[in-house]
């Protein structure tokens, strides 16, 4: 599947606010030109592979109908609200709706709220919002300059700086555990592949190349990091990955959760540092009877004992997953009609303890959590 350079980064819904970054949704915003500079532009790729071509094959998903314990967080009746992120203690949430406009800007909410506060205002796109540790500061990525950049803006909206200028397109930061970084995807003009870059929050300028790959996640320990990285052969599809922190370099590179059928995208790490969520998707028509356009679902790896676990119900696409400090996975899914945010709870137990997927099948039942069978993705 190919997107064209001018819908690469259109905001697709269906993935995550860019999670697939080569694959896109009809109707998905637009980068405004409008009120927005416009600089030259650094060559970019003409299109990204995220499918490969593969002959059917079979698989056997495993569909799970016991989600007693969901939670809706957000209620938009147009439009759509997605790219959730969680401060530190699990009071706040922060998101890029379209409710609003057919552009998106960074909004706040409490958890257990109904009120939203405007935290951006721009006429181009603000996404990818993501708390700093302290929940004093957002980061964010934005093309109100003509391209995507990465910004910070205080909590309370004031405060609002620019981080990177290139002419290229940086996405996807996330800060260290510190406060004192941030991580973040921009397109390799030598290299013509995605690549993870580091800078210093009080100072953007100095920067580090950590490894290829994009959509960072640092650890809680700030040890490792997540991301997802496209394989270098066959269907290029990409898969979740996790480097070590050593003096400053990303080492050891590991894969922790691979499909045969699909992507495996948007990773993110559970507070205690022992798993990661990510979303799963597979192209249309790899599965036999399944004409349903990129399904994708909330699935969560051990990082240690590699026991993966579906934990939504394929009823409805479920996409951009993150943690609460409290255990709570949230997502953006419709199932109302209009992508929302909602949340569930995750049987710790299944997934931690070590023992073979088809005992830890029936410990995640237990919650509505869905094991992972042999052929599902």
């Amino acid at each position: 599947m190919k997107c064209t350079r001018a819908r690469l980064f259109a905001l697709p819904a269906a993935i995550g606010g860019l999670a697939l970054a080569g694959c896109c949704t009809p109707g998905s915003p637009q980068p405004a030109a409008a009120n927005a500079p416009q600089k030259p532009q650094a060559q970019q790729p003409d299109s990204v592979h995220l499918f490969g071509l593969r002959p059917d094959q079979e698989n056997v998903p495993y569909e799970n109908r016991l989600l007693t314990n969901m939670a809706r967080h957000t209620f938009s009746a147009v439009g759509r609200d997605f790219d959730p992120d969680l401060s530190s203690d699990g009071q706040t949430l922060v998101f890029a709706p379209t409710r609003n406009s057919e552009h998106p800007d960074i909004f706040l909410k409490r958890v257990d709220g109904f009120a939203i506060t405007q935290l951006t205002s721009d006429p181009a796109d603000d996404i990818q919002p993501r708390f700093s540790p302290d929940g004093s500061k957002v980061v964010f990525c934005s093309n109100r300059t003509g391209n995507w950049d990465i910004w910070l803006i205080n909590s309370d909206g004031t405060g609002l700086t620019q981080l990177t200028h290139e002419l290229t397109d940086e996405i996807a930061p996330c800060f260290s555990p510190d406060g004192r970084q941030v991580a973040f995807t921009v397109w390799g003009g030598r290299s013509h592949q995605w690549e993870i870059w580091v800078l210093g929050v009080d100072s953007p300028g100095v920067r580090q190349f950590l490894c290829y790959g994009m959509f960072p996640d640092w650890s809680p320990d700030g040890k490792r990091i997540a991301f997802q990285r496209a394989r270098q052969r066959g269907s290029r599809w990409f898969s979740i990955y996790t480097v070590e922190l050593v003096e400053a370099e990303a080492r050891y590179p590991t894969e922790v959760a691979h499909s045969d059928y699909g992507a495996c995208i948007a990773p993110r790490w559970s507070p205690d540092g022992r798993a990661i969520v990510y979303c799963a998707t597979r192209r249309p028509g790899v599965v036999p009877g399944d004409a349903h356009p990129m399904p994708a679902d909330i699935w969560v790896v051990d990082s240690q004992t590699g026991v993966r676990l579906k934990i939504t119900d394929g009823a409805v696409d479920a996409f951009n997953p993150t943690w609460s400090s409290d255990g709570r996975i949230f997502f953006v899914a419709a199932r109302a009609g209009v992508e929302n945010i909602w949340s569930l709870s995750v049987n710790r137990q299944a997934y931690a303890s070590g023992k073979p997927p088809q005992e830890a099948a029936t410990l995640s039942r237990v919650s509505g959590s869905a094991p992972e069978t042999k052929d599902a993705q």
